[in-house]
């Protein structure tokens, strides 16, 4: 949308245009255009930057449930995908649904035990995991990352090598 000084300048060069036989306002529409092309780059770029900027946070997330669940291994033994609503449990819980469970890296079935209780067993893709993981899985360290590929053995599916690369 122009406004009064834009309209303002196209009137005074149209009529300069018809006095003088020049061609401001071309020059002036080109120079414009030019411009918008420049800040329709900028924004592309800026676009692209977020996309990629998203996706590492994404992957980002993932490892952080994947350093989550292997704590859980630790502490927990042979009940470690399974959580038990309110409590201790839910903080955590709540961060394995939104980047596991939602974006489908993960399945989770759930029990009601009580009107008021509810447990939760969880049944991560480590395939899935370990892809979605993408770049972010060079920056773990040495130990989730052979914790990762046990995983992925004990899925039933031959061990990657290149997630240890």
């Amino acid at each position: 949308m122009m406004g009064f000084r834009d309209r303002l300048l196209f009137m005074l060069l149209t009529i300069g245009d018809k006095l003088f036989g020049a061609v401001w306002v071309q020059h002036e529409l080109e120079r414009r255009r030019a411009r918008l092309a420049g800040y329709q780059s900028r924004v592309e770029a800026i676009q692209q930057e977020t996309s990629q900027l998203e996706s590492r946070m994404e992957a980002l997330h993932v490892q952080l449930c994947m350093l989550y669940l292997r704590q859980r291994h630790m502490t927990h033994l042979e009940n470690w995908l399974h959580f038990e609503s309110g409590g201790d449990d839910e903080p955590g819980l709540d961060l394995v649904i939104e980047h596991l469970v939602k974006p489908r890296l993960a399945a989770i079935e759930m029990y009601q035990n009580s009107p008021d209780s509810y447990t939760y067993h969880l049944h991560p893709d480590w395939q899935a995991i370990a892809g979605a993981m993408g770049d972010s899985v060079k920056m773990m360290e040495r130990e989730t990352l052979v914790w990762l590929q046990q995983q992925t053995a004990g899925q039933g599916q031959p061990a990657k090598n290149q997630i240890m690369e």
